[in-house]
């Protein structure tokens, strides 16, 4: 069973793994932070989440307790994520920072196209689409806040088990009085079901 809870430290863990060490670690999930960070930092936005009108609904298997049926229900599911590159610049160094971000963001890019990334989160999610790179620089404080951004698109299954209780057996007894024809009793055994 995949959710988006379970996808989200996979992608960070993988960006974490292959950004420069200037990044410290400093990939965060919008929302995890109060205040911003110091540059350079990535950023991971979770944009839409769709449901697909593909679905699965089967009976699996006797449940562990052997009173019931798993009925197994598979929605297929897309979700869109900004992953952004942001670096600040300062004075002279702008062309050297400016290019610093561009090819850190250029790098996650590749990373997400590559064929080992795709088979090394099979079968939890699959990259679908990835947008071209947006560059959207800012000026800031005297000086130059460079962003850059793609949308990577994921799809996954979630898995929905559902257990169905039924009872196994139900013995009925049934006992007609021979005084009067129409009088039937049942008996039910509550021990057996």
């Amino acid at each position: 069973m995949s959710d988006i809870l379970q996808i989200k430290p996979l992608i960070r863990n993988l960006i974490v793994e292959n950004l420069d060490e200037r990044f410290n670690q400093k990939v965060y999930w919008n929302g995890e932070r109060l205040n911003i960070p110091q540059t350079p930092y990535c950023l991971l936005s979770v944009i839409a989440e769709n449901k697909d009108k593909r679905t699965s609904t089967h009976n699996g298997n006797e449940t562990s307790e052997g009173i019931g049926r798993e009925i197994i229900t598979t929605l297929y599911k897309t979700a869109t994520i900004t992953v952004a590159i942001y670096n600040d610049a300062i004075g002279d160094n702008y062309r050297l920072e400016e290019e610093f971000a561009y090819t850190q963001i250029n790098l996650l890019e590749k990373l997400f196209e590559r064929k080992t990334t795709h088979e090394l989160f099979y079968p939890t999610f699959s990259v679908q689409n990835i947008s071209p790179i947006r560059p959207l620089p800012e000026v800031v404080d005297g000086g130059y806040q460079y962003r850059y951004e793609f949308d990577l698109t994921i799809g996954f299954n979630e898995t929905d088990v559902e257990e169905l209780p039924v009872g196994k057996e139900i013995e009925v007894g049934i006992k007609i009085n021979n005084q009067d024809d129409r009088v039937i009793e049942f008996e039910i055994d509550k021990d057996t079901y």
